[in-house]
């Protein structure tokens, strides 16, 4: 009767440092593939976010980022050519879980949510880009007290 239940909790635990590797590994691979299509984005001057994305999706074996959602975001102001301009490359991609009692805790996955930014010393942006948005800087009031 002890054996069964300590199996239990042990399988259980053992399936669960399973998904955490599985998610830790996915996650390093996704990184790696998003950084690697930023790069391409900003020293390949007649890419177009379509070959930017085939470009992320190809840099990885493991997992299998065709259900992945991978956005190209360039910043279309015009600029000086020495400045350049920034592109930056979003992945949105879910590691299924395998653990039946972490796996309905959790939802049934993990959103993984890599990005990565880099300099593009090109005039145009790449065909299909979306505007990147400025981060909005933070404004001070003072107030003073009379």
């Amino acid at each position: 009767m002890e054996m069964a239940l300590v199996t239990m909790f042990l399988l259980v635990l053992l399936l669960g440092i399973v998904d955490v590797g599985r998610a830790i590994s996915a996650n390093i691979s996704v990184r790696d593939a998003v950084q690697d299509g930023a790069s391409y984005g900003a020293y390949t001057p007649l890419a177009t976010a379509d070959d930017i994305k085939d470009r992320v999706r190809a840099s990885v074996s493991s997992p299998d980022l065709s259900t992945a959602t991978i956005d190209v975001y360039c910043d279309l102001d015009e600029r000086d050519l020495r400045d350049g301009s920034r592109i930056r490359v979003d992945l949105s991609y879910d590691v299924d879980l395998i653990t039946p009692i972490m796996g309905a805790a959790l939802g049934g996955s993990i959103n993984l949510n890599p990005s990565a930014e880099a300099e593009r010393f090109f005039e145009d942006c790449p065909d299909g880009a979306l505007p990147l948005t400025p981060v909005p800087t933070p404004t001070t009031t003072t107030t003073t007290i009379p």
